[in-house]
Parts: C-alpha cells; sequence; structure tokens
C-alpha cells in the first residue's frame, strides 16, 4: 500500500470515508489553497480509495492496527446479518402498508 497527497477530485469540501477506519474525511487545504487528499494505492497501482489524516499520521504500524481493527468490526457485522438472513422473515401486510399511508394522508 502506498499513500499519496493529491488534489481532491471531488467538488467543494465533499467528505470521504476512510478506505483504512472507515471514518469520515474531509480534504486537507494546502498553503496554496487547494484541496487535497490521501490517496491509498494497492501494490498495483490502483486506487483502493481514500485515508483520513488520522489514519496517515499514524504511520504504517498505526495504519496496520486500525486495518485489523476494522476488519474484526467488519466481521461481526457480516455475522450479524448471516444471523439475520437465516432467520425467519416477516413483512407487513399490504392491508397494513395501505393503513400507514391512509394515516399519513389525513
Amino acid at each position: 500500500m502506498k499513500i499519496v497527497w493529491e488534489h481532491s477530485i471531488y467538488v467543494g469540501n465533499a467528505p470521504v470515508f476512510c478506505s483504512i477506519c472507515g471514518g469520515r474525511s474531509y480534504p486537507v487545504r494546502s498553503k496554496r489553497n487547494q484541496l487535497l487528499l490521501a490517496v491509498i494505492y494497492d501494490k498495483s497501482g490502483v486506487v483502493q480509495g481514500e485515508a483520513c489524516r488520522d489514519c496517515v499520521v499514524a504511520g504504517a504500524s498505526g495504519i496496520k492496527a486500525r486495518l485489523q481493527e476494522r476488519i474484526k468490526s467488519l466481521q461481526d457485522k457480516i455475522e450479524e446479518l448471516q444471523d439475520l438472513a437465516i432467520a425467519d422473515i416477516e413483512t407487513p401486510t399490504l392491508e397494513q402498508e395501505f393503513q400507514i399511508h391512509q394515516q399519513d394522508a389525513s
């Protein structure tokens, strides 16, 4: 992985999500008043997303630790979703949906 500060390709100060920690990240304004983002490249030179300033400042060992934390969090979420997927699913009937819409119209 290689992280490079580059000019933001997005319009304005739009937030992005950090591919390392998953947190929201905003471009950094340079001394020349340009918006910069920390762009993540894989070993093949393909862009994999952006990194937040906190992750960049954390350095290589900090980034690895943050990635492990995020992997664990995502694995836990996958298990929760798998549990939901195997459970019976009950959705509202069309009559219940209609009643909700009627109440909204009143």
